[in-house]
């Protein structure tokens, strides 16, 4: 796997059975979903959340970097499907 890759994190929640995904960097900025597939895409539609909260250029650098970390696992997973 690559380095951007290892970077989302999935979890199974055992109270709901539903997927949780959070980015290693940024682990209180979460997404849950049925699918690996559809926790990292949320994942990624939250993160581009935060970047209006991002208040400086090295954490809106580091926010833009964890987006494009989601949207490669996204693509990774899809193309496995």
């Amino acid at each position: 796997m690559s380095v951007e890759i290892t970077m989302i994190h999935i979890e199974t929640t055992p109270e709901s059975g539903s997927i949780r995904a959070y980015h290693r960097d940024f682990p209180e900025i979460r997404a849950h979903g049925s699918t690996n597939l559809e926790a990292a895409t949320l994942l990624g539609h939250q993160l581009t959340r935060a970047l209006d909260s991002a208040l400086t250029e090295w954490r809106r650098n580091s926010m833009e970097a964890a987006i494009a970390d989601a949207q490669a696992y996204v693509k990774s997973i899809a193309a496995q499907a």
